[in-house]
């Protein structure tokens, strides 16, 4: 029997320092700590933050395909203005024959809007939680992103057919005396693999798919000696996707990856996270403001992540009854049909796309955040 869903896994290239917080302040090395691994203490970025961003860029790429003009006689394309997905407004219009609708407009000629007061803007939103707490979604049986990623409407809520899960590590940069290296664990290659092949001495590290003897090197300053056998190999092709990643990666660091015990993992990323320092400006005096001097910590540009997204099958749901559906244009004509796993995978990839140039979590506008996802396709 089929499985209702189809699991993906993707792999990522943090192309700045990405910071995800966990709020508040520490003490300790730095101020704002970011997001780990409770029993690792390794450092991720949490599921919900992948899907909040993508969500939020799946509705402005729908939106930016989908744009259309208000003429000089308050008419609009009603069917592209139905696919505004970021910031729709809740113009008070009548529907037209041909398809397209008039704007309803006040002795000014400014647009009225709905609800008890036309003249204050209002819009709706399929991205984020919604305006107006959740109302703004459009709860559409065929909305790109209310499907993938769920809404809340009107006391109905829908979780979305696509499920994200946290972003781990799988190669994390750091220096030596050959200059950069990358560097994994046995536990971090058994999860990817579904085995419990590889191995390495707590103390010890092996080079991976290279016989060259280098004996000790540096991660970072814990210097550490070369394990027997020294190389240990990794077939590639048992990862989701492999050609794609290997395409993409494999033949740029896996001459420079190492593989390290899970314990010293964990020390040496730890050790190696990018710490910066800030301080907020005196509007007044345009120099530092006394006593506003802050630390915060990202995982580092270059580390190569591995996160899954699993993709349910929009034939075992309905949306107040109602199938789920894909709309298509063809040659002006609309049509509906039945929605599959494929659109669902489509939308959600228009939001990860995004994230190569506009980011995730915090500290965005002090250039970080950017993150390349490695096989999404064209």
């Amino acid at each position: 029997m089929a499985d209702p869903f189809v699991k993906k896994t993707y792999y990522a290239m943090t192309l700045d320092p990405v910071h995800i917080g966990t709020g508040g302040y520490r003490l300790g090395r730095v101020d704002n700590t970011i997001t780990r691994e409770p029993g690792t203490n390794i450092p991720k970025i949490p599921g919900s933050s992948i899907s909040g961003a993508t969500r939020a860029y799946t509705a402005m790429a729908i939106q930016s395909a989908n744009q259309t003009e208000i003429n000089k006689d308050y008419e609009i394309d009603y069917k592209k203005y139905l696919k505004w997905k970021y910031q729709r407004p809740r113009y008070k219009m009548s529907i037209k024959g041909n398809g397209n609708a008039i704007i309803v407009v006040d002795a000014d000629k400014k647009p009225l809007y709905e609800g008890d007061n036309p003249n204050e803007p209002k819009y709706y939103s399929c991205a984020g939680k919604g305006a107006d707490d959740g109302e703004g979604h459009c709860g559409a049986p065929d909305c790109e992103v209310c499907v993938p990623f769920g809404f809340s409407k009107n006391g109905n809520s829908f979780q979305g057919l696509a499920q994200f899960f946290d972003a781990r590590i799988l190669f994390f940069p750091v220096h030596s005396m050959i200059g950069p290296v990358w560097i994994t664990s046995p536990s971090i290659l058994n999860a990817l693999t579904s085995t419990d092949t590889y191995a390495v001495d707590k103390e010890k590290f092996k080079a991976i798919n290279n016989s060259e003897q280098i004996g000790k090197l540096n991660f970072g300053w814990l210097m550490i000696e070369q394990g027997t056998p020294s190389e240990i190999p990794v077939d590639f092709s048992a990862f989701s996707d492999s050609g794609q990643f290997c395409n993409n990666i494999c033949n740029k660091i896996m001459n420079r990856a190492f593989l390290v015990s899970d314990k010293v993992f964990s020390r040496i990323v730890n050790d190696n996270l990018e710490v910066r320092t800030s301080v907020a400006i005196d509007p007044a005096t345009g120099a530092a403001e006394d006593g506003a001097l802050f630390t915060y910590e990202a995982i580092p540009r270059s580390t190569i992540m591995w996160f899954e997204v699993v993709y349910n099958k929009p034939e075992y749901f309905r949306i107040n009854g109602q199938e789920i559906e894909k709309c298509e244009e063809s040659g002006g004509t609309l049509t509906k049909t039945k929605a599959d796993v494929a659109w669902i995978e489509t939308n959600v990839k228009k939001g990860l796309k995004y994230l190569e140039t506009l980011g995730v979590g915090g500290m965005n506008t002090r250039g970080m955040g950017r993150l390349r996802v490695l096989n999404i396709g064209g």
